[in-house]
């Protein structure tokens, strides 16, 4: 068994420091944020979009085999991350953690009662949940780990065999939610896009659908802002007045370019975002990258561009995301079950 990466499922709502933070889908007075808002999801010729849930908010996160003792570390501490944002931040009710590893002792108590992720409790743990998701609820599904590439399927490893991408498909092929977000962030995780994809449903990867074999930095910037987001104007990166599911995906895009910017390296992994079902995603992110972080951003404000009805992102941005600043000072421990 080869070793390269995990999954996660999340549901959102987001709420900013002490006070709720409440964004009006109006533009204010004086703003050019119409341009943005010119088409509308309920036009006839707009994919269709993943509304908001009502129901209960449910998440897997899946991390498989660590492969050593440093990334034990690493990846303990950014699945614990992941929880806390869910579930403290997000107000997921439902969280249920899968770890590739055996616990340690410094491991936080939500690793420590974890289900093994092995391929048999996955299936398991998608049938128990499929039992109770409700058409209203939220289910977000995270994938973090180390996996590899045959050239025709990107494995993920697990303790016991490994899962590709077109069996963990099928996995949640007949699973219904009003709002379904699938997060894979491992290595080659651009082939989990097309099995995927469906109308509908937002699907995130790390890389693209390439040889971006290396191990991915997404997954722990992604724990990193979900459980300490930024302050919302920074936050909401299109400037639409709304932080939503489109603005998380490009900030920890845009951190991540920078990140290889100020290190001097050359990015091996970059997101692609795919929320109309066409099973192809994109790097919606290169409007809000300056030059030198791989974009083509200038002297346009992100309000000013312009946004096609059938594109990928306008579903993203219809996810709206409330975190409570409260409930995150709250101790990081959970058990998965809950």
């Amino acid at each position: 068994m080869t070793m390269h990466r995990a999954v996660l499922l999340l549901t959102v709502s987001w709420m900013l420091p002490l006070t709720e933070w409440a964004f009006t889908a109006d533009p204010p007075n004086g703003s050019d944020l119409a341009n943005v808002k010119a088409v509308s999801l309920d036009q006839a010729d707009a994919p269709q979009a993943a509304t908001l849930a009502t129901g209960t908010k449910r998440a897997i996160l899946l991390c498989g085999l660590s492969g050593d003792a440093p990334h034990h570390k690493l990846y303990s501490e950014t699945v614990t991350k992941l929880h806390e944002g869910l579930s403290k931040r997000l107000g997921f009710a439902d969280v249920h953690v899968l770890f590739g590893d055996e616990p340690q002792d410094a491991d936080a108590d939500v690793i420590k009662s974890a289900v093994r992720a092995t391929r048999a409790e996955l299936e398991k743990s998608v049938t128990t949940l499929g039992a109770k998701l409700q058409p209203d609820d939220a289910l977000w599904v995270i994938v973090v780990g180390h996996s590899h590439y045959d050239g025709k399927f990107s494995w993920l490893n697990l303790p016991g065999p490994d899962i590709q991408q077109t069996e963990f498909a099928k996995l949640f092929a007949d699973l219904t939610a009003r709002e379904q977000v699938f997060c894979i962030t491992t290595p080659t995780s651009g082939y989990y896009i097309k099995p995927l994809s469906a109308k509908g449903r937002i699907v995130i990867t790390a890389t693209e659908t390439d040889f971006e074999t290396n191990e991915t930095e997404f997954p722990h910037e992604l724990a990193r802002v979900l459980s300490a987001p930024p302050e919302a104007k920074e936050f909401d990166i299109d400037e639409d007045g709304t932080i939503s599911l489109f603005d998380l995906y490009v900030t920890v895009a845009r951190n991540l370019a920078q990140s290889y910017l100020e290190r001097e390296l050359l990015a091996t992994e970059h997101p692609l975002l795919d929320d109309n079902g066409d099973g192809r995603g994109t790097e919606v992110q290169i409007d809000f990258l300056t030059e030198e972080q791989g974009g083509r951003a200038k002297l346009r404000k992100p309000s000013n561009l312009p946004m096609n009805s059938t594109g990928d992102g306008r579903a993203s941005k219809s996810i709206t995301l409330s975190f409570s600043q409260a409930q995150a000072a709250q101790p990081t421990a959970e058990k998965s079950d809950q």
